[in-house]
């Protein structure tokens, strides 16, 4: 059990069967937060692209004891919510309630996620509506372009996996997929189930343990069997261009960044926040929108997985502006890799980027989320106040190192959706 103390408010506990718990007291608050968190995503589909996403969705579609609209019933009845996610990675089913209604909450978490059934005339309906949302997704530049950005540059690794799948994948997936999926990836020890609200820690553990399966087939430990993921190989840069029938250009440039675990993952996180993060004082956003009016959406992005790292930028311009706009995105690059910031840009980029963090974890739902996510992937759940620390002690030639070292333009690949001449 890891105990509460005053730099570090979590406690962590396991069960006997496995199943690892992460919990917040949070005194004030008349909500409970609960989820959980799987040790499973996209990268596990094997040969069935969108099979995590997929169970995602029918693990509401009915249970043993529940049929689809009581399942949805169970917490809006009572003002409450349960949403759930996929990532490439991790699963996340969670929900929010009242604090009296904390046994309920429970309770349809537990349900959806050991005792569902799977039933196959529901899983005919939800193919096609999971086939809709990839067309939305489809429609959409934005999300379109860095799916398929994804795809090319993580190459043969299951990193490459659209989350969602294809729609001839989703059509191929069968009630018996599923539930060996379950059967080998929700397991009770490859799991984390979080807490974060007014309830004490040891009636959260009794009323798991009271809807929680005694002896379910999942329950066997030895069957849990991990995907062994071959080594991830990084491939050459690449240049795409592409015609499509948006109106609009579009483009994706990025490059290999450093793992979750890496220790110079901070540098690049605040690195990346001062180029191209949510603020609209951020180096793209004023080099390209604010002083060309070329675009109204420029942005930076980090994501940090088990095997590597992905750093990117994305650009929406007319069609004429889009190769302008991607010069400038690499004159800024440039920057970063020649000129040290000064001690007040560096600490006007820290203020910013943990008012942003500290904001973010004002959101108790979010808090909840990020805990079973952390314990999953790191093993514990980071203080906020040590994420402030590693932050602030990221230096000028920290950031100057890391740009030098990623920021290469040979190392980039870029994507370019550009409007077919024909159809616009």
């Amino acid at each position: 059990m890891q105990a509460s103390t005053k730099g570090n408010p979590y406690q962590i506990i396991s069960l006997p069967n496995g199943l690892r718990i992460a919990y917040l007291r949070v005194k004030g608050t008349r909500l409970f937060h609960a989820g959980f968190t799987i040790n499973t995503g996209s990268k596990d589909d094997d040969h069935l692209p969108g099979l995590a996403h997929c169970l995602e969705h029918m693990l509401f579609k009915g249970t043993t004891t529940r049929k689809t609209i009581h399942v949805l019933n169970r917490m809006e009845s009572v003002g409450g919510e349960i949403n759930a996610f996929t990532t490439k990675d991790l699963t996340s089913i969670y929900g929010t309630s009242t604090s009296n209604h904390y046994g309920k909450l429970i309770d349809i978490l537990c349900d959806v996620i050991f005792r569902s059934t799977i039933p196959s005339q529901e899983l005919s309906k939800e193919k096609k509506v999971i086939v809709d949302e990839i067309n939305m997704y489809l429609d959409t530049p934005e999300e379109n372009i860095y799916d398929e950005f994804q795809e090319q540059i993580f190459g043969n690794h299951p990193l490459a996996h659209n989350i969602l799948g294809t729609p001839e994948s989703v059509n191929t997936i069968e009630q018996k997929d599923l539930l060996r999926f379950i059967e080998k990836h929700y397991q009770f020890n490859n799991m984390v189930f979080s807490v974060v609200g007014n309830i004490s820690l040891e009636r959260v553990v009794s009323m798991l343990e009271k809807f929680l399966p005694e002896s379910p087939k999942l329950m066997d430990n030895n069957k849990v069997n991990k995907i062994n993921y071959q080594p991830f190989t990084a491939i050459p840069a690449f240049q795409i261009e592409k015609k499509t029938d948006y109106n609009q250009a579009y483009a994706m440039i990025g490059c290999y960044a450093y793992e979750l675990q890496h220790p110079k993952r901070w540098s690049l996180l605040l690195l990346n926040h001062l180029l191209g993060g949510p603020s609209m004082n951020s180096r793209l956003n004023l080099a390209i929108r604010e002083k060309y009016g070329y675009t109204y959406n420029v942005e930076s992005g980090y994501a940090a997985f088990d095997e590597t790292g992905l750093f990117h930028c994305f650009v929406g311009s007319e069609p004429k502006y889009i190769h302008k706009s991607v010069s400038l995105i690499f004159k800024e690059l440039e920057k970063l890799r020649t000129y040290p910031l000064g001690s007040i840009q560096l600490s006007r980029a820290k203020n910013q980027y943990i008012g942003q963090i500290t904001v973010a974890n004002e959101s108790r739902t979010g808090l909840m989320i990020h805990m079973g996510q952390s314990l999953i992937k790191k093993g514990y759940i980071q203080p906020l106040q040590e994420t402030i620390q590693a932050i602030q002690s990221v230096t000028t030639s920290n950031i100057l190192d890391t740009a030098n070292e990623l920021l290469l333009p040979e190392n980039f690949s870029s994507l370019l959706y550009l409007p077919d001449a024909e159809t616009s």
